[in-house]
């Protein structure tokens, strides 16, 4: 299994990427697959920008359109979602439960300075 953090374009996207992972039974119920994927959390749209209203409250001034999906993949990812990977710093808006040392170590072997900083004399 592997945890994967996905950015989709638009919503035409991320509906194409979704039709590869789920099947219909007969009865005409749609789920995701589980040859395929454990788990899917769609997290939309995330904002770029944070300001504050009248009262101090955090409001989205500048809404990012991509689409945001956090998979756990039964094996590994399907060729055609690698376009769409984005590797964010580790524990950030959504992480599955139990899975942030796996995403974490992929994260610091692409990205070592995150786990091992510079020292500074």
């Amino acid at each position: 299994m592997r945890f994967l953090k996905y950015e989709f374009k638009n919503p035409t996207a991320w509906e194409t990427a979704k039709a590869e992972i789920e099947i219909t039974d007969s009865e005409g119920n749609v789920s995701y697959d589980p040859s395929k994927v454990v788990a899917v959390h769609y997290i939309g749209n995330l904002c770029d920008k944070w300001g504050e209203d009248a009262e101090g409250n955090p409001v989205c001034e500048v809404i990012n359109p991509n689409i945001c999906v956090d998979v756990i993949w039964t094996n590994d990812q399907l060729p055609s979602w690698e376009a769409s990977i984005v590797w964010v710093k580790p524990c950030g808006i959504h992480i599955f439960a139990g899975w942030e040392a796996a995403y974490t170590a992929e994260y610091c072997a692409l990205y070592p300075d995150y786990c091992n900083p510079p020292v500074e004399l």
